[in-house]
């Protein structure tokens, strides 16, 4: 489990390129949105949540290894990853997966 300043530093870094950003907070987190849709955010547990909407690609990520469904409270979402700390550790990947998973949304 990470710090959670340091995750949201490094999705923030990830996502300063992409269209119409913004921060808010939402489920007790810091979330990032395009425009009004929410497509990111890190879990107080200390992990980076993605929301993938298209089914192939949700399936191919929650494949790898570390991948888990996102469930608060105990109920599982339909499109939601916590990615691995693999991918949140590497600035490279977690731009990659940042920009499919904004993609995703519009």
């Amino acid at each position: 489990m990470a710090d959670t300043e340091i995750l949201r530093a490094a999705l923030d870094s990830a996502v300063e390129d992409l269209a119409y950003i913004g921060w808010k907070r939402m489920f007790g987190c810091d979330a990032v949105f395009h425009d009004d849709t929410i497509f990111g955010l890190v879990w107080k547990e200390g992990r980076i949540g993605l929301k993938f909407t298209d089914g192939e690609e949700f399936e191919s990520r929650m494949a790898l290894e570390g991948s888990d469904r996102w469930g608060p409270s105990g109920r599982m979402t339909k499109h939601w990853i916590l990615i691995s700390e693999t991918i949140a550790t590497d600035a490279k990947l977690l731009k990659e997966w940042a920009r499919i998973s904004h993609e995703s949304i519009l």
